[in-house]
């Protein structure tokens, strides 16, 4: 009968964590690129601050029923570019914390590109 109930328990507490780790945050990247980000199209900015882009990402990406906890840049010089095309990367990189269950939607925003870019 003990080793029944302590099955139980341990069967209990691994649903447990399991069911946790689901609501868990993680913070995806993208290298922000001159014109190949899957928002371009979509936000119109009427400022070129760096709020009012992340504000912009944050609502087209609720559009798309991803829930967003926060959005922040960073600079990596060494990932610039120095050209012209829409694919190439600008250096900033767009950190977006994100509920670990809209993970694999965030990543299927990624086939809307046509230069395979993807969050990492």
């Amino acid at each position: 009968m003990k080793q029944v109930k302590l099955f139980i328990y341990l069967l209990l507490a691994g649903l447990m964590v399991v069911a946790c780790n689901k609501n868990e945050a993680v913070t995806m990247r993208w290298d922000l690129t001159g014109c190949s980000n899957p928002w371009d199209s979509e936000i119109s900015l009427d400022t070129f601050t760096t709020e009012g882009y992340h504000q912009g990402i944050y609502d087209y990406l609720m559009a798309e029923n991803i829930q967003v906890n926060y959005i922040s840049s960073e600079f990596d010089s060494s990932k610039v570019e120095l050209c012209l095309a829409c694919h190439c990367k600008t250096g900033e990189i767009i950190l977006i914390n994100i509920a670990k269950s809209d993970r694999r939607k965030l990543k299927g925003l990624e086939n809307n590109n046509q230069f395979n870019l993807e969050f990492y």
